[in-house]
């Protein structure tokens, strides 16, 4: 016996997944359609807009500029730049700023949190003003910031930026200790010797050596300040002491 099939029948089953399917995709268009009218929508408010700028951790450094160098704005778009091109952004842009920390707090607010490079030395310029001179070599004018204590003064030092930035940082490398004793420091360049200089102590010595050999011969000269009268140290190869004041030679035949 035959067995009839209905046509009607047959076509729905034919049909069935299709149209589950054509459902399917439609609804998923529709979705990602309002998604993305939902983040036009967003960044077109004022919820995805910097609404707050914050500096903290600048002595030295106007707030001002490390926006600037920040790059950031108010009104601007607050996931445009990430947080670590933000903190290259200053470091790079400002040589007076050893590290930033770049916080996000949504919505809008941007904290930046900076380190600077710590005073070394001062300068007394032309002028009569005082720059502060920082581990980087950045000269920074001092305005109600207060002088830098126990630090060196530098003279003399106008037109040699880069011999000044180099002797700063070999300062920035020595203990705070060493430097304690430091206070005057000019250029004294030879052909021999083009990064010699010549420094003024506290304890009323007076010493010759280069910038390449600070470090090491400042660590001779705390043994021969505490031990020896006042006089011209030679230190630039050998080390020599000329005491200022010569001692009495009939005093020392008796």
């Amino acid at each position: 016996m035959l067995k009839v099939v209905k046509p009607i029948e047959h076509q729905e089953q034919k049909t069935g997944k299709p149209r589950r399917r054509g459902r399917w995709k439609l609804g998923l268009i529709l979705t990602v359609l309002a998604v993305a009218a939902a983040s036009v929508l967003f960044f077109r408010s004022s919820l995805s807009r910097i609404q707050e700028i914050d500096v903290e951790g600048n002595v030295y450094v106007d707030r001002s500029a490390v926006i600037e160098a920040a790059g950031l704005r108010i009104g601007g778009q607050f996931f445009a730049s990430s947080a670590s091109s933000v903190e290259n952004r200053i470091v790079t842009s400002l040589n007076a700023i050893e590290h930033a920390t770049v916080e996000k707090q949504f919505p809008g607010k941007i904290l930046l949190r900076i380190d600077e490079y710590d005073p070394v030395a001062y300068e007394l310029l032309e002028d009569g003003s005082i720059q502060a001179l920082l581990g980087s070599g950045a000269a920074i004018r001092l305005k109600d910031q207060g002088l830098p204590a126990e630090k060196p003064m530098l003279t003399e030092w106008e037109g040699k930026d880069e011999e000044k930035a180099k002797l700063c940082r070999v300062l920035a490398s020595v203990p705070d200790g060493q430097l304690s004793d430091l206070s005057e420091i000019m250029p004294m360049a030879s052909d021999s010797f083009p990064d010699r200089i010549r420094i003024y102590t506290r304890s009323r010595f007076e010493v010759i050596t280069t910038v390449s050999l600070l470090k090491e011969k400042l660590e001779i000269l705390g043994g021969i300040t505490e031990t020896q009268s006042p006089g011209l140290v030679h230190m630039v190869g050998s080390d020599s002491l000329i005491p200022f004041v010569q001692p009495d030679s009939d005093s020392e035949s008796e």
